[in-house]
């Protein structure tokens, strides 16, 4: 079993440095899924995500600047500062998340587990989520 597989989870990429500069990695087999989609942000000027998946699972990795996750389990939320190159965010199925606060210049790249079929695996009620997440 994969030990990012839970339902957040904070890692680092590993990150190799030499006088050319710095190369952060990440090995697809790292991953606690094969990733089926990618995708970034960039020039953001509104909050993102807002909403949790029935199925998916996503790794966000800031690539450069920083921005706020926020996350939540159905208990609770998490606030994570995605502030260095390399630094991932693991969210599993039925995990609430958003981002904001994006500085000038930030990009997130996403893994998905999944195509994008449209919004039926998405759950963009907070308060249903938090029905179905008991």
């Amino acid at each position: 079993m994969n030990p990012l597989k839970d339902e957040i989870k904070v890692f680092s990429l590993p990150v190799h440095t030499d006088k050319r500069g710095a190369l952060a990695v990440s090995e697809f087999d790292d991953l606690p899924f094969d990733p089926k989609r990618a995708y970034f942000l960039y020039d953001t000027k509104a909050i993102r995500g807002g909403h949790a998946h029935v199925k998916e699972e996503e790794v966000f990795v800031c690539v450069a600047g920083n921005f706020r996750a926020r996350v939540h389990d159905g208990k609770k939320w998490r606030s994570i500062l995605m502030n260095k190159p390399g630094k991932a965010l693991y969210t599993g199925a039925m995990i609430w998340h958003e981002f904001d606060h994006f500085s000038k210049n930030s990009i997130m790249l996403a893994l998905s587990s999944t195509s994008y079929e449209g919004t039926k695996d998405y759950i963009l009620d907070f308060d249903q989520f938090k029905q179905q997440s008991k």
